[in-house]
């Protein structure tokens, strides 16, 4: 009897340790697998630590990278999200999210004449059909509620072809996306998400081509003024060169 109570014990644990394991797996890949497609970009997570207790954890280093023709690998590298699932919805046709907190998130905003990687990224949501609550492609399959949503001291790393800044943007934060009777697709998420960063680096005092261009001639400028310094000093080595040729000549003589 009492072998089979440990053996009993024995398999619980095993059996706790297996639901953890493919817990944290089942919650990385759909990340992985939905963000890339949504996107249509790679989306890529390092780790997940949810409990299937409570449903809390965190999302490490989160990265979304650049869509084709930009030059900076990432448009986000989000780092360390704080999240809250309701458990009981993970295998339901509706997942609630009850919080994601993202803290000190680097967004790349890579400008060009007529778009942005941000515009680009929402305009690859539009074409996998991030079109709400309605059947039809991706939405057929699951959906999600996110109760509260938070970007907290985003920083933005404006890249242009003229020049590059660092600037700040307000907190970002939405609540309800999605309803109890009105779940929506991931691509009807992200497309919400999006919008709003959309709407606040419109807001935001970003640098202007004309502080991007004066920043690049400052650059310019300075390559000349060292340019010139190694000219002049280049000048004086030859100079002193010839002069120690010249005296070396008359004391031959």
């Amino acid at each position: 009897m009492k072998k089979i109570l440990i053996s009993l014990v024995l398999l619980v644990i095993i059996g706790v340790g297996v639901v953890f394991f493919a817990f944290d797996s089942i919650v990385k890949g759909g990340i992985e697998t939905a963000g890339s497609r949504v996107l249509q970009t790679p989306v890529t997570v390092s780790s997940v630590g949810v409990s299937p207790l409570s449903g809390n954890g965190g999302i490490r280093e989160l990265r979304i990278r650049n869509p084709e023709g930009f030059n900076e690998p990432y448009a986000m590298e989000l780092g360390g999200l704080d999240v809250g699932v309701d458990v009981g919805s993970v295998f339901s046709d509706v997942v609630v999210i009850d919080h994601i907190v993202i803290d000190n998130p680097v967004i790349t905003y890579e400008t060009r004449i007529r778009t942005d990687n941000i515009r680009t990224l929402l305009a690859n949501i539009g074409a996998t059909g991030g079109g709400g609550s309605q059947s039809g492609g991706e939405g057929s399959g699951k959906r999600i509620i996110i109760r509260d949503f938070q970007m907290l001291n985003p920083k933005v790393n404006v890249r242009s072809t003229l020049g590059s800044a660092e600037v700040s943007i307000p907190d970002l934060r939405l609540q309800n996306i999605g309803q109890e009777n009105a779940a929506v697709t991931v691509a009807e998420a992200a497309r919400q998400i999006f919008e709003a960063l959309n709407r606040q680096l419109v807001a935001a005092d970003l640098p202007n081509v004309e502080m991007l261009r004066d920043k690049v001639d400052e650059g310019v400028q300075q390559i000349r003024e060292r340019a010139g310094q190694q000219a002049e000093e280049l000048e004086q080595q030859v100079e002193d060169q010839v002069e120690n040729l010249r005296d070396r000549a008359r004391s031959l003589f």
